[in-house]
């Protein structure tokens, strides 16, 4: 027995979206998800494009809201970035 896939539904993991509120960047279903925990409402993105061939050895990069760093990484390497000592002071001073 073969498996046939709808292609048509893969449409969705090749185009990458940016959320307007954190400007993390990833592919819909990811960015949905992403969204939800946070409590952010999923309308909020933009298209930023295909992603290229050699998207996943490419890092992510989040702007920090507090203190304007671009942070390397996924969610858990921005968390990090906003308990060091540079970011707290730039939260206490907003």
């Amino acid at each position: 027995m073969t498996t046939t896939f709808n292609t048509q539904n893969l449409r969705g993991q090749s185009l990458l979206f940016r959320c307007l509120d954190t400007g993390f960047v990833t592919t819909a279903p990811a960015l949905t998800r992403y969204q939800q925990g946070r409590g952010i409402d999923p309308a909020r993105r933009e298209l930023v494009g295909e992603r290229s061939p050699h998207w996943h050895k490419q890092t992510p990069v989040t702007i920090c809201e507090h203190c304007g760093m671009a942070v390397k990484g996924n969610q858990w390497a921005f968390r990090q970035h906003q308990q060091t000592k540079r970011c707290r002071r730039a939260q206490q001073a907003s």
